[in-house]
């Protein structure tokens, strides 16, 4: 079992291609996808595998890159193969990962 001492953030290792990059993400349940990064920690992956249409929850759509690639949750030791996007401020790690493990927010003693 792993236990974040960073409530609700997890640090997450992420592969693409042969680029390498870690980053702290917010556990978001009301995030469809698996993993969003800000633009910097894209910097040298190259042009994106594709793009896709995402809906915000302010309602409005917009076209994202993505990226496919791994995703490590420390100290779990799994990769989860995931699709990556370029967006926002923070990384976010989405129902698309959460839903692949049990997770439970705990809110101590």
């Amino acid at each position: 079992m792993h236990i974040s001492h960073e409530y609700p953030f997890l640090d997450v290792r992420i592969t693409v291609r042969s680029f390498r990059a870690s980053c702290r993400a917010l556990v978001d349940t009301g995030f469809d996808g698996h993993l969003t990064v800000p633009v910097p920690i894209a910097a040298n992956w190259g042009v994106a595998d594709s793009h896709a249409e995402w809906n915000l929850a302010d309602g409005t759509t917009i076209l994202l890159p993505e990226y496919r690639g791994g995703i490590e949750i420390a100290s779990l030791g799994t990769t989860f193969m995931a699709r990556i996007i370029l967006m926002g401020e923070e990384c976010l790690l989405g129902q698309g990962i959460i839903r692949q493990l049990k997770v439970t927010f705990d809110h101590g003693t």
